[in-house]
């Protein structure tokens, strides 16, 4: 490790995901989406890298939304990969 610093070298390693999804106490985080394909307060269903991804629970809700990311706010029951 050439003269970097720990912490920069820590933050260049968390940032270097193309894409994740962070699942905190009723607190969905998903970096890198490509589409929201479906959102009702029971389930949302979105698309990552040509992947969908099914997102059950109660009161769902999109706290916050920008081109890359989504801060889903409910009580999240279920997160798993749709296979078509």
């Amino acid at each position: 490790m050439e003269n970097l610093h720990f912490k920069e070298y820590f933050k260049n390693f968390l940032y270097d995901l193309n894409d994740f999804i962070t699942i905190y106490e009723n607190t969905l985080h998903v970096f890198n989406y490509d589409k929201l394909n479906k959102m009702s307060d029971n389930e949302i269903i979105l698309t990552i890298k040509e992947k969908k991804i099914l997102i059950n629970g109660e009161n769902l809700k999109i706290k916050q939304m920008t081109k890359q990311e989504l801060l889903i706010k409910g009580k999240i029951l279920k997160v798993e990969f749709i296979y078509e």
